[in-house]
């Protein structure tokens, strides 16, 4: 009965490459059983050849190759790698539903969420038309970055109207949580409906609609706004059909 294995056997084995089970090497997970001489020829055992594998199942969990020896060695917590792993699943979940947020799916989901305690620079005025709040969301953004030194790469814009009067809009730039000067308000987390709208503004009231029709099926008592978020607009798009903003109607 065979009982060693060279490299090469040892790699087909484990469906890896030689290169990989000397980096495993390098590493000091694994070392050769036996090594031929001058040579330098390695030949290993089937119980190195088990703890490849082993090895290899820690690495698609998510592991590095130090924390999979410290792990062998008994010097490592499993726990503060399994909460690392939590929060990149976390994180990968979130960027999942991102994603999500960018496919026109052909039809409108309406989702209750909980939009998190907001920090806001912002400014009321009275507009009618899509270009003129658009304008004026531009000029909200601008003095919030100037009044508080704020880079337009971490900013978030939305805006708020009442439902019986919608010529009325707050702009909205979302600001670090310590920020605090004129201008400078606070939102509290608050419970909500909304949908993700993929089109030209003008369209936005269509699903306005659909939210009050949902509240109202649902018994939902709204607290007498909309707001919308803007995430994907003019800057990122020349065809307006591309335009994507998450409509959204807090509750009480």
């Amino acid at each position: 009965m065979k009982k060693l294995f060279s490299i090469g056997e040892a790699a087909q084995f484990a469906k890896i490459t030689r290169r990989i089970i000397l980096n495993y090497e390098t590493h000091e997970l694994i070392t050769p059983d036996v090594k031929d001489g001058p040579s330098g020829n390695r030949y290993y055992t089937i119980d190195t050849l088990t703890k490849i594998r082993t090895i290899r199942s820690l690495q698609n969990l998510g592991l590095s190759l130090d924390e999979i020896r410290d792990y062998f060695n008994n010097s490592s917590d499993l726990l503060p790698i399994v909460r690392r792993l939590e929060a990149l699943r976390d994180e990968l979940n979130l960027n999942i539903k991102m994603l999500y947020e960018r496919i026109d799916r052909g039809f409108n989901q309406v989702e209750e969420v909980t939009m998190p305690e907001q920090t806001i620079y912002c400014r009321t005025e009275y507009a009618e038309t899509v270009v003129e709040k658009t304008n004026l969301l531009r000029d909200t953004a601008l003095e919030a970055m100037h009044a508080y030194d704020t880079s337009s790469a971490k900013c978030i814009y939305f805006t708020e109207c009442p439902i019986d009067n919608p010529k009325k809009v707050t702009f909205c730039v979302v600001m670090p949580a310590e920020s605090e000067g004129n201008n400078i308000v606070t939102l509290p987390a608050t419970r909500a409906i909304c949908l993700y709208y993929h089109g030209a503004y003008e369209g936005i009231p269509a699903s306005h609609h659909i939210l009050i029709a949902y509240a109202q099926q649902k018994s939902l008592e709204p607290t007498g706004v909309f707001r919308h978020n803007f995430l994907e607009g003019p800057p990122q798009h020349k065809d307006k059909s591309k335009y994507i903003t998450q409509i959204i109607l807090p509750i009480k």
